[in-house]
């Protein structure tokens, strides 16, 4: 039995699918609209699983289901080693939340979300316009320094705005593939919505995420010329014109982040001055990487590394501002430090299966080829805006450990599972497909 036999493509549909279908609104629309927006559909989805468990956990998954969820069981698995050992029972939080996203994942792929009427464009553009209104609302109304998301659902400026410009990343990659589709109403609210995100990023000061978006522009646009080989142009100058707007709105911001970025840099080059966002990061790598070449294999763990840490700080050594936190502010030489070569490889593999599964590959598009225009824009559209998510995580995790936190574990994990059934429910496996299952 396959998770075809869970589903009819006649009738209404059957309720876990319904559930499914607003779990897949509700993750986007609610990130960071409302305090811990992310775990709303989050909770949907789990209850779903536990009820329908009986039936769907005989059913026998893709192959791809079945690799993006062991590599986020496996992740959990890190994540034990990973955890500080004086948060007592607390250290089970993280790698109890990959676990459970790995359970949701079997079972939303077993009722992918109904393609009607795209519940992942909307979250989208819904999420998008709701955290680019908490921006400009914090910022210009309330007066505060810089946006920052709400303290009281565990985010702030830095893992908040990355996933705003995440949201607004992956809403403009939808409406490349979509805005034939859409009308002409709903094409200019989703244009303004993913502006209304990135310029969110843009006041909470996140640099980071800037560098992700920089980083994963050529990518992006290379992909654009695969996909719309006559209108590369016209995205490039959209583009360029978008980020112009962005920049004049917030001049004074942009520039002052780059003039501080620099006087830090220099600062940490002349002086070895570590007591600043980017000398501690750069204090950090080094410590980081020097420590963990003594033990590239193994790593030190996490109690052995905040003893060396220690150790090392005391004796000179290192600047004493690296013991204020004890994450690396580096996902990989997080992992490296702690884990080894091992953990960086399970790492890669977190970032990698879905860049795999999401890739816009010539043959997956040409398996629809019989299929109407829509449908193939749709199955698009899942593949550019899923293919984001770790690609700009990446970026994010140069400057920052993002997995260290509950935002980033959250919305990776179940945006990930969730673009990856709807386009389950779009586009079935090639194996599928040639045997004339549906998935």
């Amino acid at each position: 039995m396959t998770f075809a036999a869970f589903s009819s493509p006649l009738g209404p549909a059957p309720w876990p699918q319904r559930l499914t279908t607003l779990a897949a609104f509700l993750v986007p629309a609610l990130a960071l609209t409302v305090p811990s927006g992310y775990s709303y559909g989050a909770v949907l989805l789990l209850l779903g699983a536990l009820i329908c468990l009986p039936r769907w956990v005989r059913l026998r998954p893709d192959r791809g289901t079945l690799a993006l969820v062991g590599v986020t069981f496996a992740m959990g698995l890190l994540w034990c080693v990973l955890s500080d050992p004086r948060e007592s029972m607390g250290q089970w939080d993280r790698p109890v939340k990959f676990w459970l996203g790995a359970l949701c994942g079997l079972f939303i792929a077993s009722q992918p979300p109904l393609p009607r009427p795209r519940p992942v464009f909307w979250g989208l553009l819904a999420g998008c316009l709701g955290a680019g209104l908490v921006a400009l609302w914090q910022v210009h109304a309330e007066g505060a320094p810089r946006a920052s998301g709400f303290p009281s659902g565990r985010t702030n400026a830095i893992q908040w705005g990355n996933l705003a410009l995440l949201l607004g990343a992956m809403l403009a990659l939808q409406l490349a593939a979509l805005w034939r589709h859409l009308p002409r109403p709903a094409v200019w609210c989703a244009a303004v919505a993913a502006l209304l995100a990135v310029n969110a990023s843009v006041l909470s000061q996140s640099r980071g995420g800037w560098l992700a978006l920089l980083l994963a522009l050529p990518l992006g646009l290379w992909l654009m010329r695969r996909v719309h080989p006559g209108r590369i142009a016209a995205i490039a100058a959209v583009l360029v014109a978008a980020l112009a707007v962005l920049t004049a709105m917030n001049w004074r911001v942009v520039e002052e982040r780059w003039e501080r970025m620099h006087d830090e840099v220099a600062q940490y080059d002349t002086r070895g001055e570590a007591d600043n966002s980017v000398g501690q990061r750069l204090e950090h790598w080094r410590f980081a990487w020097q420590v963990g070449m003594e033990r590239p294999l193994t790593g030190w763990g996490m109690a052995g590394y905040m003893r060396e840490k220690a150790a090392r700080v005391a004796a000179g050594q290192y600047e004493r501002s690296i013991m204020e936190y004890i994450y690396v502010h580096n996902e990989l030489l997080d992992i490296f430090v702690k884990t080894g070569l091992g953990g960086v490889l399970l790492m890669l593999c977190f970032y990698g299966v879905p860049v795999a599964l999401f890739w816009p590959g010539r043959r997956r598009m040409q398996a629809l080829a019989d299929a109407p225009e829509a449908v193939r824009a749709h199955a698009l559209a899942l593949r550019l805006s899923g293919l984001a998510i770790p690609v700009l995580y990446a970026g994010f995790g140069i400057t920052q450990v993002f997995f260290a936190h509950n935002s980033g574990i959250m919305f990776y994990i179940f945006m990930n599972i969730v673009v990856w059934a709807a386009l389950l429910g779009v586009q079935p496996p090639l194996s599928a497909q040639s045997s004339g299952a549906r998935p």
